[in-house]
């Protein structure tokens, strides 16, 4: 199961560059959830304290009742809520398959970070090339 943990959290962006040793580290923090077909995962509008990873399954994303994508092996949400845990979930994530998550909650994140500074430059670097492309995506619409 180790594996298959490592394996799946090398695919996911917010993760991108870290070394097997910090990965490792990540994996080690996270949890397994599962999650029956039907299943809501996260709600729109209500509080936001875990970052999570499908592992197996697909989910879909929806926003005020409309389908914005769905999510598979390797696909992630929630990644907001691992460095602001007072926010509000953007959209809902409902399991459409039975679904096998990695959670990483924010309060298993912070200590992660300060035990490896290293994973926090990283993800701080990441997190910023979203943002700057959101920034020209919504430039580009409006």
């Amino acid at each position: 199961m180790a594996d298959d943990r490592l394996e799946t959290l090398r695919k996911v962006s917010l993760f991108e560059g870290l070394t097997d040793r910090e990965l490792e580290a990540v994996a080690n923090a996270t949890k397994e959830r599962r999650f029956d077909t039907g299943d809501t995962v996260v709600v729109e509008g209500e509080g936001g304290v875990g970052f999570f990873v499908v592992a197996e399954g697909t989910a879909r994303v929806e926003s005020r009742g409309q389908r914005l994508g769905s999510i598979s092996r390797g696909g992630s949400f929630g990644e907001v809520a691992l460095l602001d845990d007072s926010g509000r979930r953007s959209a809902s994530v409902i399991a459409e398959s039975p679904l096998r998550v990695y959670g990483l909650t924010s309060w298993q994140f912070t200590p992660l970070l300060e035990q490896h500074p290293s994973i926090a430059l990283k993800v701080a670097k990441m997190l910023a090339r979203r943002l700057r492309e959101a920034e020209e995506r919504a430039a580009a619409v409006g």
